[in-house]
This record gives C-alpha cells, sequence and structure tokens, in this order.
C-alpha cells in the first residue's frame, strides 16, 4: 500500500512525463507549421516573380510597335527617292532609287537573309549584332530598348525590277486578265495598279529582367 507520500510523488512523475510528451508534440507542430509557412512564402514569391517576368515580357512585345513604325516611315520617305537626306545615294549600276543597295546606317538591307538551322535570337547576333546593322531607337521610360533590321525581300541588291533580281512583290492583274475573286465573279473591270515590293522588318526589345522579344512585320510598298 501506498502512502501519502509516495503517491505523491509518484503523481508528480506521470504528471512530468505528460507534459514532457505534451511539449514534444507542440514542438513538432510548430517545426511542421514553420515549414508550411517557408513553402508558401516561397511559392508565393515565386507566382510573383514568374507574373512579373511575363509582365516584362509583355511590355518588351508591345514596345516593338515603336520600331515598327519607324522603320515604316523610314520606307515611305526614301520610296522611290533617288536621294533623300535620311539615305546614301546608291552608286551606279546599282539602281536609280536609295532602296536599292544597303544602309547601314539605317537599318536597311536590300536583300533577304534568312537563319539556316538556328534561331533568330542567335541569326540577329552573329549577323546583325555583331556587324552593327541594326537600328537602335532610345530605351522607353520602362527601360525597353529598341532595335530593327530592314530586309528587302529580294535575291540580292539592285532594282527590284531589274532581270535576274528576284523579289517577292505582291501579285497584280493586269487590263487583260482577270486573276479570279470577288471582281471577277461579277464581271467587273480589273484594276490595273503597280507591283509592291515586300519589306520585313525585324524588331528586337530588351527590356528589364533580361526580357527579350522579337517582332516581325511585312510591309508592301
Amino acid at each position: 500500500m501506498l502512502t501519502p507520500s509516495v503517491y505523491r510523488r509518484t503523481a508528480q512523475t506521470a504528471q512530468s512525463a505528460q507534459q514532457g510528451i505534451v511539449l514534444l508534440m507542440a514542438l513538432i507542430v510548430l517545426v511542421a507549421l514553420t515549414l508550411a509557412a517557408l513553402a508558401l512564402t516561397r511559392s508565393v514569391y515565386t507566382s510573383n516573380v514568374i507574373a512579373g517576368n511575363l509582365a516584362f515580357q509583355q511590355a518588351a512585345t508591345h514596345a516593338a510597335d515603336r520600331g515598327i513604325e519607324d522603320a515604316i516611315a523610314w520606307l515611305e520617305a526614301n520610296n522611290g527617292q533617288e536621294t533623300s537626306t535620311s539615305a546614301t545615294k546608291c552608286t551606279s549600276p546599282q539602281s536609280s532609287t536609295v532602296l536599292a543597295c544597303d544602309q547601314a546606317d539605317h537599318g536597311y538591307i536590300a536583300h533577304r537573309q534568312d537563319p539556316s538551322g538556328e534561331s533568330w535570337a542567335t541569326f540577329w547576333d552573329h549577323n546583325f549584332a555583331g556587324n552593327d546593322l541594326a537600328k537602335s531607337l532610345d530605351a522607353d521610360d520602362a527601360g525597353n530598348a529598341v532595335s530593327y533590321i530592314i530586309q528587302r525581300m529580294c535575291s540580292q541588291t539592285g532594282d527590284a525590277q531589274a532581270t535576274g533580281n528576284d523579289c517577292a512583290t505582291s501579285p497584280v492583274a493586269s487590263d487583260s486578265t482577270c486573276s479570279g475573286g470577288s471582281s471577277c465573279d461579277a464581271q467587273k473591270v480589273n484594276l490595273a495598279s503597280v507591283s509592291q515590293v515586300y519589306y520585313r522588318i525585324t524588331v528586337k526589345v530588351t527590356g528589364p529582367r533580361n526580357a527579350q522579344s522579337y517582332v516581325q512585320s511585312m510591309v508592301a510598298l
């Protein structure tokens, strides 16, 4: 039979053991909650970084419009011009227009160049950036640096209409022929117009967080 003093000591020992187990369980739960909180914080941070990168990428893509508009304005100002204040006169026998020869200071190449088994980013670095051919614009308020290249879709320099110069041009029906379509079906007079030459504008935008975007546009003049 336990005496009162022995009983009290036994009860105190059992109570101390229970408190120790509760403390251990509380520590385990606390560590688990801390790890869960850290994982959640890291997940939110990663999501914010991804969302920010996508926003910068989208902003860089939108900034390419400025390069396309600048290139089109230059083409329109020099199309069909023998001399120009924004281009160098071509030497004979290349052509009588400034768009028949390369204009390196303005990012213009009078013949077509295409990547061969490589990405446009690699092609740009090897052929344009390395040779300082691209026309660069001032960075915008968001920090997007825009540069572009204009390529005439011809096999070589010189007149687009010259023999041996294979240029991509818009199809045009003559007065005596009808190439098909709604006008022909309606038996209307087929209008004759001058065939236009295609130009490819490639714009590279470099923005914050190393965001890069390449945008291409085709125009006919």
